[in-house]
């Protein structure tokens, strides 16, 4: 959720408050605050997906610069300058970074370490063997470049085969706050001793926080992220 819309949803949740009382104006504020935060997760792992499968083309685009004659340094800023962003912005932010006399090992090693990835890592060790051994550099890149390819199609293939599982985690996921809306509607004793008890509010925290683990462990489990 954007910060100008925040003052839209405390809005909503305070008509809320006033046409149906606080624990409807409770639910609507915990299912706001799940949909935001899965909202935000999903943003963070498509860039960080968009970001890894920009690696092998940017690679190639590296090779083929070499193979021209080029430099490792100038190869590196002719893949960031053909590569959109994010990708591309680091790659041409290392060459700059060359070219201001910085050794370009030591560049590498920071940006594997900022960005901390199989993939990152893996090209950054063949740039550096590339930069100190000097022999057929490009060679080595296009190896690099076909093992993330490879290892991407698989991610992908993961995660196809994991879309059953991933629906029944969200139903597992979801259950229980679905139970407990029914329970806070349906039976005013037991809405009156989960909301306005010391004890209530342990068993909705502790609750919450459970099935909070539950749903982030199912989600690591079938996410079919890089291997």
């Amino acid at each position: 959720m954007t910060p100008r819309r925040w003052p839209i949803a405390a809005a909503a949740l305070a008509l809320a408050w006033i046409a149906a009382g606080p624990t409807t104006a409770a639910v609507l504020a915990a299912a706001a605050a799940g949909c935001a935060l899965q909202a935000r997760l999903r943003t963070t792992l498509a860039g960080r997906r968009q970001r890894t499968s920009q690696l092998p083309a940017a690679l190639d685009r590296l090779s083929t610069a070499l193979r021209a004659g080029a430099s490792l340094p100038s190869a590196i800023a002719e893949a960031g300058a053909d590569t959109p962003p994010p990708l591309g912005a680091e790659l041409a932010a290392l060459a700059r970074a060359a070219d201001r006399g910085r050794p370009l090992a030591a560049v590498l090693d920071e940006w594997s370490a900022t960005h901390d990835d199989r993939g990152t890592r893996l090209a950054a060790t063949s740039l550096v063997l590339a930069a100190a051994v000097g022999s057929a550099p490009a060679r080595a890149v296009d190896g690099v470049a076909t093992t993330l390819r490879e290892r991407l199609d698989l991610a992908a293939e993961r995660r196809a085969l994991a879309t059953q599982a991933r629906t029944s985690a969200l139903v597992l996921a979801a259950a229980p706050a679905a139970f407990a809306l029914v329970l806070l509607t349906a039976d005013s004793a037991a809405a009156d001793f989960l909301l306005h008890h010391p004890t209530g509010w342990a068993c909705l925290v502790a609750g919450a926080g459970l099935d909070v683990v539950g749903a982030w462990w199912m989600a690591r489990l079938t996410r079919g992220d890089e291997p």
